[in-house]
């Protein structure tokens, strides 16, 4: 009896984070990279969305306060890793305020030597037409960069601060950076 319930236990161990992220892909909304849930933070969010908001953050605004838009791939696709060079590329998000930070395959931020973790609407240059352009890599260094691990899969959250109406309205159309990857080792 006892290896019943062991091997239960760590079948469902073992089962339950690959299914929660297939359900949770495909209740996603998607817009290029970055994929959110329009529920996040809700307290009659579906049972997925609540159970991913559990693995991988410990709490979640309403949507009213934050939208919070995750990518694990390029805007080609690609996964994110941290061997390779990427660039962010766009116009500031409509929100009252919004950061983009980078965190490891285990959901956490990344230990790095600049110990810089995000980038907000306050810590970066803007080119002369008002768009940003933030380098992420291993190596990462100069005011518009963030640093990614050395190697591996990573992500990036990109948090909008109180957001328009129109925000919430089209979580799929409103224009988000586009990330680039670069020369990869």
């Amino acid at each position: 009896m006892v290896l019943v319930v062991l091997a239960a236990a760590l079948s469902g161990v073992l089962l339950t984070q690959p299914l929660l992220r297939l359900l949770i892909d495909h209740y996603a909304t998607r817009n290029g990279p970055w994929r959110t849930s329009g529920d996040t933070g809700r307290a009659d969010a579906n049972p997925y969305t609540r159970a991913a908001v559990a693995i991988a953050g410990l709490y979640a605004l309403t949507p009213q306060e934050a939208v919070y838009f995750t990518a694990f791939t390029d805007s080609s696709g690609e996964p994110l890793r941290g061997e390779c060079h990427y660039q962010l590329i766009g116009q500031p998000p409509a929100a009252r305020w919004w950061s983009i930070t980078v965190y490891g395959a285990d959901h956490f931020l990344v230990p790095n030597a600049a110990g810089r973790y995000s980038r907000n609407a306050n810590t970066l240059s803007f080119e002369a037409d008002g768009h940003f352009k933030l380098d992420l890599a291993s190596t990462a260094s100069g005011d518009n960069s963030l640093p990614i691990p050395e190697r591996g899969p990573f992500s990036l959250t990109l948090r909008l601060y109180n957001p328009p109406a129109s925000v919430l309205a089209a979580l799929e159309t409103t224009a988000l950076p586009t990330l680039t990857r670069g020369d990869c080792r």
